[in-house]
């Protein structure tokens, strides 16, 4: 049992030691800790670590490792989804498993994929639309029909097995997918990844690597942005975006067993606004949209009523409206912060 780190081996190159071992396990209790300290079973995990992490490290050495059964919960932003939560000892070999992956696929992406990685995010992605609604007349909006539950497990192996060649590796992410029960899929299909998981957002990236490549090698289009399975093509013309929307389908349902989402398929001038991850991005302004809108005022006004009725401290309160604002602020709101943060218990002239 190697209880200090793997051996070393070839640089870059993943091993499934990196996974099991005890160093590696260790890093990631800690950052599967960061979201989880004092609730479910991470207090009695962490009461008897060292044991935990060498019985976890055994199980996967031995090929023994049987995930738990996921938790299911609905939850609702802009539309409700069934969310799967793993069990706390699942989501350390999660975090191993991904943070030693990571490096080899980082180098694979495009730049212009942002969700789930260190760097991006949410806001880079509506910073880039903005940039590109001056440079481009009109935009392509394109998302694929319920696509964590249509992810084929055997596509996503081969693609997992083009730049992974250790065995152990391939079979830990193949348990992993097989002991996934995703409710409302057929679990004799080979398809779908609950939504929720750091593997499921990691797979999920790998599994769109390829089209994101094939759409950067198309003529007709001069841009491309990707969030998850949201995506963005730009062009001077409709024309060459209608072309390639008709590439991106042909690729996708041939290569990747996916469908797009035609209802909500959009190809129009940038001067009318790009709907994209809860904005409406135009060439001089970033708005929100009516749907992030009630939700900031909702989420903000909870922090007040939290706060005047003692639930948590001020301080806590003050912090989680900060983060609020701090996100909605990256449109054109000072307006909406400043009439809504005036009713709040923190305002001077409601503590005088």
């Amino acid at each position: 049992m190697n209880r200090t780190g793997p051996q070393e081996s070839e640089p870059g190159i993943p091993k499934y030691e990196d996974v099991y071992c005890f160093s590696s396990l260790l890093a990631a209790f800690r950052k599967a800790r960061r979201a989880k300290r004092g609730k479910g079973s991470e207090p009695a995990f962490y009461f008897d670590l060292e044991s935990n992490l060498l019985t976890l490290s055994r199980e996967l050495l031995a090929r023994s490792y049987t995930p738990d059964p996921y938790r299911y919960f609905h939850l609702r932003k802009t539309k409700e989804r069934l969310v799967s939560e793993a069990s706390f000892p699942d989501r350390v070999v999660h975090h191993a498993l991904v943070g030693t992956l990571e490096p080899t696929f980082e180098r694979q992406f495009i730049n212009n994929s942002y969700a789930c990685r260190k760097g991006k995010g949410t806001h880079l992605a509506i910073a880039d639309a903005h940039r590109l609604t001056r440079q481009f007349r009109y935009f392509l909006k394109l998302d694929f029909r319920k696509y964590f539950n249509c992810i084929n497990h055997t596509i996503l192996l081969r693609l997992l097995a083009m730049h992974i060649k250790d065995e152990g590796i391939l079979w830990l992410c193949h348990r992993l997918m097989a002991n996934a029960i995703v409710p409302d899929v057929d679990p004799t299909k080979g398809c779908g990844l609950p939504i929720g998981n750091l593997t499921s957002q990691f797979w999920a990236n790998v599994y769109l690597n390829p089209l994101d490549h094939h759409c950067l090698r198309l003529d007709s289009v001069g841009a491309y942005l990707r969030y998850m399975d949201d995506m963005l093509l730009f062009a001077d013309n409709k024309a060459a975006l209608w072309a390639a929307h008709k590439e991106v389908e042909r690729f996708s349902s041939e290569g990747l067993l996916l469908e797009l989402k035609h209802e909500v398929t959009r190809v129009a001038p940038v001067t009318e606004g790009i709907p994209w991850l809860g904005f409406r991005v135009f060439p001089g302004t970033i708005r929100l949209d009516h749907q992030s809108k009630t939700r900031f005022i909702r989420n903000l006004n909870a922090c007040c009523t939290r706060a005047e009725a003692g639930l948590l401290s001020d301080e806590a309160e003050v912090a989680r409206a900060t983060s609020l604002c701090g996100h909605v602020g990256h449109a054109n709101t000072l307006h909406l912060r400043r009439s809504v943060l005036q009713d709040g218990p923190w305002h001077p002239r409601r503590t005088s």
